[in-house]
């Protein structure tokens, strides 16, 4: 009978009510079926009292004569703990139930904020992709009115850029090699409009068959802003970026002058650093840091991103 109860509450009943929406229905069910089952018990134990009925005790010593049948008392106090044994069976059928249904709301919440995460992260690589475009369609314009010649490199140097934006940046993580050499290419294709003032070195420092793997596009929002916001065409203008990885980090280095634009300069709408924070946020939860702004000490803009491996 213990077996019973506890079959119909983990198979039956609370599968059916307390995982949809009757879950009071549990205990006037359960009050039911225990009261149901203690008698049923209740009459077999009767059933055997009449083939071999309980012993007859005395009132007291001096009247043996007169005796009491206490068998309706043994009855009512095995029906007791009759129930209190099924009450006890459902409770272990409940807790059961109650935490394979937990666990599979809490693998439902992962996939879904697996999913959540996987659709932001999409949305924001599809920003990425135009903002990126924009911005080497505007230097490649500038570029013609200065030099055909370099306006058709610039255009190889872009349409290699596209390659890299078509097929790596559709995988989740990327060789950070990979992702250094389309740096590099993009730096280069940036070089073809700089003027002489302009000062920009790269610096990328990879171990031997190193097998870092990283975001792709993650630093290229940093490195536009660099181009965007460091270069002058009167002033003297550096540029600084330095990429390297080690056996516990990979790091991303930029350090560049600062020539602030007006309020009426739209180029890159100004979501590059938004799209790294939140990128950051959704790969690298807890396990990054990010210091970015201008050194007091030499008027620098420096932008620092460290991942955690």
């Amino acid at each position: 009978m213990m077996l019973l109860v506890f079959y119909l509450n983990y198979l039956w009943i609370l599968p059916r009510h307390i995982e949809g929406k009757s879950k009071l229905k549990v205990l006037p069910v359960n009050a039911i079926l225990i009261v149901v089952v203690c008698v049923l018990v209740a009459l077999v134990r009767a059933y055997e009292f009449t083939v071999s009925p309980p012993p007859r005790f005395p009132i007291h010593k001096d009247a043996p004569e007169y005796a009491t049948d206490f068998s309706w008392l043994f009855l009512f106090l095995v029906f007791i703990r009759d129930a209190l044994n099924l009450i006890f069976v459902v409770l272990i059928a409940y807790s059961l139930r109650m935490s394979k249904h937990a666990h599979r709301l809490e693998h439902e919440r992962q996939e879904a904020e697996v999913a959540r995460r996987d659709a932001e992260l999409n949305g924001l690589r599809l920003q990425i992709s135009p903002h990126f475009l924009l911005n080497t369609l505007n230097n490649i314009y500038a570029l013609t009115a200065i030099s055909s010649e370099r306006a058709q490199q610039a255009i190889i140097q872009l349409s290699q850029l596209l390659r890299h934006m078509l097929y790596e940046n559709q995988h989740g993580m990327v060789d950070f090699s990979s992702e250094c050499k389309f740096i590099s290419s993009y730096v280069d294709l940036m070089k073809l409009r700089m003027a002489p003032n302009v000062k920009v070195d790269l610096e990328i420092s990879i171990p031997e068959n190193d097998k870092s793997q990283v975001a792709p596009l993650l630093f290229i929002s940093l490195v536009e802003n660099a181009f965007k916001h460091g270069v002058s065409s009167t002033e003297p203008s550096s540029i600084s970026i330095k990429l390297a990885a080690t056996e516990t980090e990979i790091r991303c280095d930029i350090t560049n002058t600062n020539f602030p634009k007006t309020s009426n300069d739209r180029s890159g709408h100004g979501i590059g650093l938004q799209q790294v924070e939140q990128r950051l946020n959704s790969i690298y939860p807890g396990k990054y840091s990010w210091t970015h702004g201008i050194n007091e000490s030499d008027g620098l803009y420096h932008s620092e991103i460290v991942l955690k491996k």
